[in-house]
């Protein structure tokens, strides 16, 4: 055990060293590649299973429950030339989803001949909030839609869904947020959600977007260009399940990502998804997991942040190159305005925290003062990664306030709405993240409450969980051919980090890099810890890094550079 100079706790996974070399003899994997694995339990033959992801890891999805029934309503809705309404969420999983579906819809559409239209309502979170809204559905009615279709919302807003069968509106649900416990909504006349109960669905850890592949699937079946649409479809399915931070250690999960991966590095793109890779700096390089988790999902997640996430369902369906590149770069900008209004909210937050913090961080001012709703998550996020507990930033708007959480392990953050639920207008989310709505006058009470959660769940213990790292290496032991090996890690996430090292080596010509940045070298390798300039003091006499390792190219030159967590 390894008490780091900001106060986390580290260990080594432990491995077995004949198991690692009965995986390497049975994978043909270098030795250190092969340790990492078997430190992480695997064994020969799973070890050549998760290294093999591919078309044969996509379940059937006739297994799904109320699947079939779905696509026997989506068809008479075709057979009928119903109008059929999409609303989604406006993350890149719902985009994502929103996208996936419409096109297998077109297809349909046009391999039945049928006269029914499709639309799409991605809701506004500053007017309508996340979920499926009364007003989504009240507006879809109105316009006469006869069938609507739901992806990565609707599973919990059984009000609404209530509220469109009142309104004769038959409503199918695509979803993946239903909390142990719970049931779908009873006047849906579907769910198509792998946790529910009844459903014998091995793979419960779909993204929303793997949900909707699987229906696009299925309404697929009889296409004779079934196989390239899903390769299309696939790569944006990679972007929502990266992005939505399911278990990528699912086989299933897995080999959508890696199939889709395959498609955006070789596949031909669609004019608006060419335009979205070159505003990201994409065109010609190689595309992993943090290629779209960093590069390409914030881009997407920008214009529902900001603006209306609908733009990014447009650009993604646009024909025409030229348009095409104006709305990507009108997404760039989108997201460099995000960037800002993160970062100075980042600030604002950690000068308000008390010096200790306490055991759950609530931290809240106007909007007005730049405490943007649509950016309260990520600022979360960044603030838990500094103080080691659970956050939640909140939006002051008159009377209402609206806030994002971002926990930590021992956490559940909808466990911990769930202690002060009699607070909040509405709530919702997973174990790491959740957001809610409650009146302004109750947030003093809101944190009172959440404090004294935290403090019954943990008692006497720390808030601070242990981490591990998969090898311990000398700097000296680093070079290109071990990066080079690491990549059958790939596709990585929630579930298979990249492989995390503590890396021992004298640290020194330490540099402040853009005033957030820092830079050294360890042993001789070069490091970076990203938005740490203020560490600089953590770096006098640390004796060794954990992080992880890649190649940096630069002026022709290849090296290997450490990508740093935490300095002991």
């Amino acid at each position: 055990m390894w008490t780091s100079r900001t106060g986390r706790r580290w260990s080594l996974r432990p491995s077995d060293p004949a198991r690692a070399t009965a995986i390497a003899s049975a994978c043909r994997i270098s030795p250190l590649a092969a340790r990492v694995l078997a430190a992480r339990g695997y064994d020969g033959s799973s070890a050549l299973a998760f290294l093999s992801p591919g078309l044969q890891s996509l379940l059937d999805p006739s297994g799904i429950l109320h699947l079939p029934l779905a696509v026997e309503r989506i068809d008479a809705a075709l057979r009928r030339g119903e109008h059929i309404r999409l609303v989604t969420d406006y993350d890149v999983d719902g985009t994502t989803s929103c996208l996936i579906l419409h096109a297998a819809l077109d297809r349909r559409i046009q391999a039945m001949g049928s006269a029914a239209t499709i639309s799409y309502h991605i809701p506004d979170r500053f007017v309508e909030g996340y979920g499926l809204s009364s007003y989504a559905v009240e507006k879809a009615a109105s316009e006469q839609v006869g069938l609507l279709i739901t992806a990565d919302i609707g599973v919990r807003d059984h009000a609404s869904i209530r509220r469109a069968r009142e309104l004769s509106l038959d409503t199918l649900v695509c979803d993946h947020h239903l909390p142990a416990g719970e049931d779908v909504p009873p006047d849906a006349l579907a769910v198509i959600c792998p946790p529910q109960a009844g459903c014998s669905y091995p793979n419960k850890a779909l993204a929303a977007c793997g949900v909707s592949l699987k229906l696009a699937t299925a309404l697929l079946a009889s296409d004779g260009r079934r196989d390239d649409v899903l390769a299309s479809m696939l790569k944006l399915a990679a972007v929502g399940t990266i992005a939505d931070v399911v278990d990528i250690a699912n086989p299933e999960n897995r080999a959508i990502v890696a199939l889709g991966l395959e498609g955006l590095n070789h596949g031909r793109h669609s004019p608006g998804l060419k335009a979205l890779l070159e505003v990201a700096g994409l065109t010609g390089q190689a595309i992993d997991a943090s290629s779209v988790g960093f590069r390409i999902a914030p881009r997407i997640n920008a214009a529902g942040r900001l603006k209306d996430a609908n733009a990014v369902v447009r650009l993604l369906r646009e024909r025409d190159p030229e348009a095409a590149m104006a709305q990507a770069r009108a997404l760039d900008a989108l997201n460099r305005e995000r960037q800002g209004i993160q970062s100075r909210l980042v600030d604002q937050v950690l000068e308000k925290i008390a010096d200790p913090p306490p055991s759950f961080v609530v931290a809240f001012g106007p909007e007005e003062e730049g405490w943007h709703r649509g950016v309260v998550g990520i600022v979360a996020a960044k603030v838990r990664e500094k103080l080691l507990r659970p956050v939640a930033v909140v939006a002051v708007m008159g009377d209402w306030a609206t806030g994002s959480i971002r926990s930590v392990p021992q956490i559940h953050a909808v466990r911990a709405l769930d202690s002060v639920s009699g607070l909040l207008r509405r709530y919702g989310g997973h174990a790491a993240a959740a957001g809610f709505t409650l009146p302004t006058e109750k947030i003093p009470a809101f944190e009172r409450g959440l404090c004294a959660y935290v403090d019954a769940v943990v008692g006497e213990g720390s808030l601070i969980g242990e981490e591990e790292a998969d090898v311990q290496v000398g700097a000296g032991q680093l070079n290109v051919q071990l990066v080079q090996d690491l990549r059958i890690f790939e596709p990585t996430g929630k579930g298979n980090p990249q492989p995390r090292f503590r890396v021992d080596g004298p640290i020194d010509r330490p540099k402040i890099l853009k005033d957030v940045h820092l830079k050294f070298r360890v042993g001789g390798v070069d490091a970076v810890w990203w938005g740490q300039a203020e560490s600089l003091p953590l770096l006098e006499n640390a004796t060794a890094v954990i992080g992880t390792v890649a190649l940096n190219q630069w002026n022709g030159n290849t090296s290997v550079q450490i990508t740093v967590e935490d300095v002991l």
